[in-house]
């Protein structure tokens, strides 16, 4: 038939314009909005800018220096070759590990965010925190120490040394030479000023004969104290002691840092099990030993949990088991919608 056309091609042409223009008016309204409403970022974002990299400082240490040794793992254990990664199973191997977990700890914005939730206690410069750090979680104890001396904080480290599966497990390698190799380098200040072998009953008890040698020879190398006392409960009390000791008199410490599952940090009481990671109210403990970090949170001291990284990626905006790495200054969820840039935020932070 002639002259009848397609009746239904102006409709179709009418509401390909309208929707057209209601994109085009959306787009508008977007660019207003990005220009009159004020975006946030986070007050501290020079400081979590500064902790990040210098997670990423650390990375190339560790890596160039497994690298040299032959003890950097492959590309389908360390994806992102960070150096911070170990085997998965050793002499000063204590339990099962969770690799993308282990890799999870290696983010820079991990340090970013302790930063962050660090600064929400207002703790003046100088002021003392207890940390308790295992080798099991080698990106979670640099983030933690990072964040701790960017804010101009004093660090009290203990140190437990062996490790959970794919942690700092390599004996000629361990947790000691990994913070001394980053000391030497400049990227972290802080020296453990005691240390526990770790594993059952926090003395090593079953592990390796050559893993214990090995453990014990790097703290006399780097004349750290070393604290084998049973049972656990008197290891703890001469664990406080010391810290005690390393305190100004009759001053306690601003807050109390606990970084993987130490049990000396944390100890046998059944709510350390349960404790979900981040800042935390008082503790109580209804059954077992308290750990040092237990004890100490239990007498009001602020507590950070830095454990359990799935929970902690999920409920803080982290990536879980990220490839590659993101780069520091660009999750919203931690640094909050940044209107400078990274860069920016450094050079203003060098001239505060």
């Amino acid at each position: 038939m002639i002259g009848l056309g397609n009746p239904t091609q102006p409709h179709q042409t009418l509401k390909t314009r309208w929707l057209a223009l209601l994109a085009l008016g959306l787009i508008g309204l977007w660019q207003i909005t990005e220009h009159l409403v004020p975006r946030r970022i986070a007050p501290q974002m020079s400081e979590m800018i500064v902790a990040a990299r210098t997670m990423q400082s650390a990375m190339s240490v560790l890596r160039a220096e497994k690298q040299a040794r032959g003890l950097l793992q492959p590309l389908d254990i360390d994806i992102n070759q960070t150096g911070m990664i170990g085997a998965e199973y050793t002499g000063i191997t204590t339990t099962l590990g969770e690799l993308p977990a282990k890799r999870t700890a290696t983010n820079p914005d991990l340090a970013a965010l302790i930063v962050k939730l660090l600064s929400t206690l207002s703790l003046p410069k100088g002021a003392p925190v207890v940390v308790v750090i295992s080798g099991s979680f080698v990106g979670a104890d640099i983030a933690t120490l990072a964040a701790l001396e960017v804010l101009d904080l004093r660090p009290i480290l203990i140190a437990s040394l062996s490790a959970s599966m794919w942690g700092a497990n390599d004996p000629s390698f361990n947790l000691l030479d990994i913070l001394s190799a980053l000391r030497q380098r400049g990227i972290i200040k802080t020296k453990p000023f005691a240390a526990v072998i770790g594993g059952e009953g926090a003395i090593g008890a079953g592990m390796d004969k050559a893993g214990l040698a090995a453990l014990r020879a790097s703290a006399e190398r780097e004349n750290i104290s070393l604290v084998d006392a049973r049972p656990v409960s008197v290891m703890i009390d001469q664990l406080m002691a010391k810290v005690l000791q390393a305190l100004p008199p009759g001053q306690k410490p601003a807050a109390v840092i606990n970084v993987g599952g130490a049990l000396i940090g944390l100890g046998t009481c059944r709510e350390s099990y349960e404790m979900p990671p981040g800042l935390l109210p008082k503790p109580v403990c209804h059954d077992g030993t308290p750990g040092l970090v237990f004890r100490l949170a239990e007498q009001g001291i602020p507590m950070l949990n830095v454990l359990n990284m799935r929970r902690l990626a999920i409920e803080y905006g982290l990536p879980f088991d990220p490839v590659p790495l993101p780069l520091p200054g660009n999750n919203m969820a931690i640094y909050g919608q940044i209107r400078e840039s990274p860069e920016e935020a450094d050079a203003r932070g060098k001239r505060q």
